[in-house]
């Protein structure tokens, strides 16, 4: 049982140092007998190695998963849904100011919507390409598999995707509890992060075949061009708020502005992710070290 735990433990050290030490550590571990105390000793080394980590030859810096990213920060921006929407009740705009500052609802609100279709249209970009790749032979068998795998995980984001659209009409009909004009108009930020976080693994699972680069390309392009409209929608949420910031609650600016934050954020990450990911067509010609290349 103590050596198993044992084992177990060595599995918790850095990759580097499994990979450099690993197996001698193991083989010691194997030829003496294990006491609670070796185990101690395994799980102290294990959390020097991890905090002395650049020290170990070979060892890469340490990044979080950009899918860790996304569902903490995804899931720290709905824990704001309530502070920052529904207390948007308490922020009244005067009657002679109504008119001046309908112009930043209808901006905002379109701005949102315009951001989740342009995120909605990257699948529809890649669905074409694999297509494409899945039933002409002149693209390979590797690009036929990757076809087949990107309309694989079509089907499995759509039911979410299906859902994430369905809350979002209801809450702008008015089918569910009503929500103040404010909080319709930054609504669309918490949908929008969302939808690009479900349709990013269609662009990932598209770049492993080169023949699918362009179609990548143009749904990174369709995603950066919804990130930019998502963090113009904010902007004009912050102007909306500038007119009546001080009837609020102090906590009211500071939780919509960690809403811009967050949506900003992960939109941006996001089609970072898959712009970076197809970095060139290669359909087109290199550039050369002396200009665009000549055809």
């Amino acid at each position: 049982m103590m050596r198993a735990v044992a084992g177990a433990v060595l599995r918790l050290y850095p990759k580097a140092w499994r990979e450099r030490y690993g197996e001698e550590v193991a083989d010691l571990v194997a030829a003496r007998p294990v006491r609670l105390r070796t185990v101690l000793d395994l799980a102290a080394g294990a959390a020097d190695a991890w905090l002395h980590h650049r020290r170990i030859p070979g060892a890469r810096p340490l990044r979080l998963p950009l899918w860790a990213i996304l569902v903490a920060g995804s899931y720290a921006l709905w824990m704001l849904w309530n502070p920052a929407v529904r207390d948007a009740a308490a922020l009244s705009f005067p009657s002679d100011r109504a008119e001046e500052v309908g112009w930043l609802f209808r901006a905002a609100m379109t701005c949102f919507a315009g951001a989740g279709a342009m995120a909605l249209l990257a699948p529809w970009q890649l669905g074409i390409a694999a297509r494409a790749a899945d039933k002409r032979a002149p693209y390979g068998a590797a690009a036929r598999a990757t076809g087949r795998r990107v309309l694989l995980t079509a089907l499995a984001v759509a039911v979410p995707i299906g859902l994430v659209l369905l809350s979002y009409v209801s809450l702008a009909l008015g089918a569910a509890a009503p929500l103040p004009a404010l909080g319709d108009a930054m609504m669309g930020g918490f949908f929008v992060p969302t939808l690009m976080t479900l349709v990013l693994p269609l662009p990932l699972a598209a770049a492993a075949s080169p023949v699918m680069a362009g179609a990548v390309r143009a749904a990174g392009k369709s995603l950066a061009v919804a990130a930019v409209m998502n963090a113009i929608g904010w902007t004009a949420v912050a102007g909306l708020m500038a007119f009546g910031l001080w009837q609020v609650s102090p906590w009211f600016g500071p939780a919509v502005a960690a809403c811009a934050v967050l949506s900003t954020g992960l939109a941006a990450l996001v089609a970072r992710a898959v712009l970076r990911r197809s970095p060139h067509d290669p359909a087109l010609p290199e550039p050369t070290a002396l200009g665009p290349a000549h055809i």
